[in-house]
């Protein structure tokens, strides 16, 4: 049995860099924001699921404003899998 991870944002607020724009250039060059990487939206809140174990706390993992999440003391040769949703920003 596979172990699986499911990764649910819970929590947005607009991005203070680009205004929630998702772009910092001017209106005749935009570029993409390079905080959000384009969202306008940056991620406050995260849960995560095991399959084994439930919800897990907040001490066992940790992540940033652009979603990626670390798990923390997870043994690296079991292997798992990880499900996130397809479109977190939505």
């Amino acid at each position: 049995m596979v172990r699986r991870i499911a990764i649910r944002y819970t929590g947005f607020r607009e991005c203070p860099n680009c205004k929630g724009r998702g772009h910092d250039g001017a209106v005749w060059r935009p570029s993409p924001c390079r905080r959000c990487a384009g969202r306008g939206r940056l991620i406050t809140g995260v849960e995560v699921e095991d399959s084994v174990w439930g919800k897990l706390p907040r001490f066992a993992y940790d992540f940033n404003a652009k979603g990626e999440v670390f798990l923390l003391d997870l043994d690296e040769s079991e292997q798992f899998e990880v499900v996130r949703p397809e479109n977190p920003w939505c």
